[in-house]
């Protein structure tokens, strides 16, 4: 059956691969294809390996396009980004649908980067949506001059463009009451929460040997990795009987790597793809979600918590934004206070002492994870706003 919607997700998302924000992505597309809707992907200004590879695809059912990867500062950027604004225009014409509702999915909202794609869309007879996963106009380093000119832009844009949608989708409850004093009432919003797709019933059996504690994600300010360290460091010298497992990316990292290096406890593995990714977080005995307390980090909302609850097995996680929304403290995780090293020593010397009850715990996590972060729901709820549009 021909379907009377067409999507086209845009932003600065790895695609078909990437950390968190592309899980989000894929999860909606799943459900769109499944229901027979077409959709189609815009990269925005891939970056590494990716910018120099290939510009175009298709990833189950789903075509994609790259564009902007030769942006650069110096004597070609003026030609690059006209080049970069032209592709993205004539990409939105192609993938245009007469007949049916066509709709621009834009990840993060309205940004520098994507301002004239979407005001193209709207002329095209787009619908517009944007999908609001942190406060732009709010950011920890407001004080240095790249802080100020990116909450410039994020208030100014916000005030100017953001009358250009016709439908939102927030992540948290503070982006919702945030934007919904933003946005005229006609205009519906939706709170879409992350998405995991919990498929073990049990627990894997644990293998011998120390506790392993992962934490997999960015090394940015906000997710506490310094207080985590802190903590480990103090369970660890006190205890013994466990190490630490370091995933992901980012500039950051090297900050820690001097910590990293000098205690044979801790190890740093990198960036995993999906597979390896997985097998990691299933291999852990704990996970960590540690956050600190700024405002900047109770906007958005942990996107690895629903990946970790999924594994089933026992989850540390900082009090911000929505978490108490869906899980309760000691039955479904471990909810600790943001930014305390005290906190997180005394949750890892829980879970080395009570490793039964930290089990239970972990699969209590599993089943809110099913009932709260289901993809086929959270794909629903964004199929329902589209046909309200």
């Amino acid at each position: 059956m021909a379907s009377d919607i067409n999507v086209i997700f845009m932003g600065k998302f790895g695609y078909p691969s990437g950390m968190a924000s592309t899980k989000r992505i894929q999860h909606f597309l799943d459900y769109l294809n499944g229901d027979s809707a077409s959709t189609r992907v815009l990269q925005l200004r891939p970056t590494g390996e990716v910018a120099d590879g290939e510009t175009e695809g298709s990833y189950q059912g789903t075509e994609y396009r790259r564009i902007g990867g030769g942006l650069k500062l110096g004597l070609s950027l003026v030609p690059a980004l006209i080049r970069y604004h032209r592709d993205g225009i004539a990409a939105l014409k192609q993938w245009r649908v007469p007949g049916v509702r066509n709709v621009l999915y834009s990840y993060g909202g309205v940004t520098v980067e994507n301002v004239l794609f979407i005001l193209a869309a709207k002329r095209l007879g787009y619908f517009i949506v944007f999908d609001i996963v942190e406060d732009n106009t709010y950011i920890d380093d407001k004080l240095s001059i790249p802080g100020k000119l990116k909450w410039f832009a994020g208030e100014i844009l916000d005030r100017f463009f953001l009358g250009l949608a016709d439908g939102i989708v927030v992540i948290s409850n503070y982006l919702r009451q945030l934007y919904g004093k933003k946005v005229a009432l006609s205009v519906p919003l939706c709170l879409i929460p992350i998405s995991a797709r919990c498929e073990a019933e049990s627990r894997a059996e644990r293998e011998p040997g120390p506790m392993r504690v992962v934490y997999a994600g960015s090394f940015a300010k906000k997710d506490g990795i310094e207080q985590l360290l802190d903590a480990f460091e103090s369970v660890q010298g006190k205890k013994g009987n466990c190490i630490l497992m370091l995933c992901g990316t980012g500039a950051s990292v090297k900050l820690y790597q001097p910590r990293i290096a000098a205690n044979p406890a801790i190890h740093y593995v990198g960036y995993l793809e999906d597979r390896a990714f997985y097998r990691f977080l299933k291999g852990a005995d704990v996970l960590c979600v540690t956050r600190t307390g700024s405002t900047y980090a109770n906007a958005g909302f942990p996107f690895k918590l629903g990946e970790y609850l999924a594994t089933g097995n026992p989850v540390i996680v900082s009090d911000v934004g929505d978490v108490r929304r869906y899980l309760s403290h000691m039955e479904d995780a471990i909810i600790v206070e943001p930014g305390s090293v005290s906190a997180i020593a005394g949750a890892l010397e829980y879970c080395l002492d009570h490793p039964e009850t930290a089990a239970k715990i972990g699969m209590s996590g599993a089943d809110k994870c099913r009932r709260y972060f289901d993809p086929a729901v959270n794909g629903r709820l964004l199929l329902q706003l589209i046909r309200r549009l």
